[in-house]
C-alpha cells in the first residue's frame, strides 16, 4: 500500500478517454501524478486499470470521489436527451449507497445536510466512498481476463505495474459557499473525521478535499472559521478546489486571499490545488507558498473550473503563448509572436517563443506560414432560426498540436529553474511589449502576478 500520497509537485487531470495519448509514452515523464474522476473510474473501470498498469506503468494517482455532485440540482447529472440518470452516476449511487439511493434514486432529489443525521449512516457512507476509491480499479484488474497477461509480463520482468491502489483517499466532501457554509461545513468535518478513522486503520493516507466559493475566500472572518474547523482533523493534505477560480481573471486582492488561505490551512497539513495556473506554481516552487505541495491541471484547459458544470461552448484555435502563460486566441497569438519578433526565423522562434519538441517539429524555414498549424480549422455550417450560420471548427491534428505544445511548456513551468526575480521581470517586459497589441485584458494578469510575487 503506498504511503506517499504526493509523488510531486505537477498533478495532470485525466478527462477522458481520447486523453491517454497525451498522458503516456513520450509525455509520462512530463507529470508526476494523475487525478482520476470517480464518474470515469465507474464508466470505464477496466480501461482505466489497464491504462494506469500497462502504458501509465506505475504512475501515482488518486481518484475525486466527487461526491459533491449529488447536493446539486438533479439536472447536473442527468443525460440530456432522456432525463435519466447519467450511466456512470448511477454506478456511483450503487457503490455509494445511503443517503443517495435514497434521496437520488427513490425521492428523485439532491441531499441536503439533514440527510447526514443520522451517523450509522454517515459511518457506512464514508467506508463505501473510501472502499470505492480503493478498490474499484485493483479489483478490476484482479478479475478481469488480462490479469493471467499481467502476472505474465511481471514474470518476465517486463515494465508493468499490477500494484492499482491509490496513493490516497479522500473523505466525501460537499461544496460550501457564503449562504450555506453554515450547515454543509459540519458534514464535511463529520465525513472527516470518520474517513481519517477508517484510513489510520488501513494505514493510508488520507486527504480532505475543500471546495469553496469565491465569496468565501473575500471573507477573512468565513475563512478564519473554515480553517479553525478543518484544522482539528489532522489529515495527510489538504485538497483545494475555488469555484471558478481564475489566477489569469483574479485581482491581487482575490490572490492575496488565496495565498492567506493556503497558509492558514497548510498550518495543519500541506496543501494541493487543485485547479491552478503558472502563478501557483511559481509561488509554490519559489517557496513563497511552502505549504502548497501540488498544482494541478487538466489538457490545454483546466486551470480553473466551476463546481457546478456549463455549456462549453464553441471551441477555437488557441496556442499557450509560454511568456505569458496564457492561452490566446489563434489571431491574437499570431499578432503577439509577430511583436516579439518570433516570426523572423526559426531560430528566433525557438528562441523568444518556444523550443518544445513539438514547435521544432512544426516551425520551419517560414515560421509564420508554419505557425498556421496551430490554427487550422474547418467551417461548420446549419441553420439557427431559419438561417444558415457558419463556424469554424480546430481540426482535430490542430487540437493535438496545441495540447502537445501545452503539455511541453507546462513541463518546463513545472521544471526549469526559477528565479523570482527574473520572472517578475520577464512578466512585466512581456505585459508592456503585448498591452498594445493585444489588449490590457490579456495581459493584465502579468502585472497582478508581479505583484504577487514580489509581495
Amino acid at each position: 500500500m503506498p504511503n506517499k500520497p504526493i509523488a510531486g509537485f505537477h498533478l495532470v487531470r485525466f478527462g477522458t478517454a481520447a486523453d491517454q495519448k497525451f498522458l503516456i509514452g513520450q509525455f509520462l515523464s512530463s507529470y508526476d501524478q494523475l487525478i482520476i474522476n470517480a464518474n470515469m473510474v465507474a464508466h470505464m473501470p477496466g480501461a482505466l486499470a489497464s491504462f494506469l498498469s500497462l502504458k501509465a506503468k506505475n504512475k501515482p494517482y488518486f481518484i475525486d470521489p466527487q461526491t459533491h455532485a449529488f447536493q446539486h440540482d438533479r439536472s447536473f447529472i442527468e443525460t440530456k436527451k432522456s432525463g435519466e440518470l447519467k450511466r456512470s452516476i448511477t454506478k456511483l449511487i450503487d457503490a455509494y449507497g445511503e443517503p443517495f439511493a435514497s434521496c437520488i434514486l427513490k425521492n428523485r432529489r439532491p441531499v441536503i445536510p439533514n440527510d447526514f443525521s443520522n451517523q450509522k449512516i454517515v459511518k457506512r457512507f464514508c467506508e463505501r466512498v473510501l472502499k470505492f476509491q480503493l478498490e474499484s480499479l485493483s479489483k478490476e484488474m484482479n478479475q478481469s481476463d488480462s490479469a493471467k497477461y499481467y502476472k505474465y509480463l511481471k514474470k518476465i520482468k517486463k515494465d508493468v505495474s499490477t500494484d492499482t491502489a491509490p496513493s490516497l483517499v479522500i473523505a466525501p466532501y460537499f461544496y460550501l459557499t457564503a449562504n450555506t457554509l453554515k450547515s454543509w461545513v459540519d458534514v464535511n468535518l463529520k465525513c472527516a473525521n470518520v474517513s481519517k478513522n477508517i484510513a489510520d486503520d488501513l494505514g493510508i493516507p488520507l486527504a480532505v478535499q475543500v471546495v469553496i466559493s469565491q465569496d468565501i475566500l473575500l471573507d477573512q472572518d468565513a475563512v478564519k472559521q473554515l480553517i479553525g474547523k478543518y484544522s482539528t482533523i489532522k489529515p495527510d493534505l489538504f485538497l483545494i478546489w475555488i469555484d471558478g477560480f481564475s489566477e489569469q481573471q483574479a485581482s491581487a486582492y482575490q490572490l492575496d486571499a488565496y495565498k492567506n488561505f493556503i497558509r492558514g490551512l497548510g498550518k495543519t497539513a500541506k496543501v494541493v490545488n487543485l485547479f491552478g495556473g503558472f502563478c501557483s506554481i511559481a509561488l509554490g516552487r519559489a517557496k513563497i507558498l511552502s505549504e502548497l505541495v501540488g498544482v494541478a491541471h487538466g489538457l490545454e484547459y483546466g486551470e480553473d473550473r466551476g463546481v457546478v458544470p456549463v455549456g462549453g461552448g464553441i471551441p477555437v484555435a488557441k496556442f499557450y503563448l509560454p511568456c505569458l502563460h496564457y492561452r490566446l486566441r489563434f489571431r491574437d497569438a499570431l499578432r503577439a509572436i509577430r511583436t516579439l519578433g518570433g516570426f523572423n526565423s526559426s531560430q528566433a522562434f525557438y528562441r523568444e517563443i518556444c523550443g518544445c519538441k513539438i514547435c521544432t517539429k512544426v516551425i520551419d524555414a517560414k515560421p509564420e506560414e508554419n505557425f498556421g498549424a496551430y490554427g487550422q480549422t474547418r467551417s461548420v455550417t446549419y441553420t439557427r432560426k431559419g438561417d444558415p450560420v457558419s463556424m469554424e471548427y480546430p481540426l482535430p491534428e490542430t487540437k493535438e498540436k496545441t495540447v502537445q505544445h501545452y503539455m511541453w511548456v507546462k513541463k518546463a513551468e513545472y521544471n526549469d529553474p526559477i528565479n523570482v526575480k527574473d520572472v517578475i521581470k520577464n512578466l512585466n517586459a512581456t505585459g508592456k511589449k503585448l498591452e498594445a497589441v493585444i489588449g490590457l485584458d490579456n495581459v493584465a494578469h502579468c502585472f497582478t502576478w508581479s505583484k504577487i510575487l514580489e509581495g
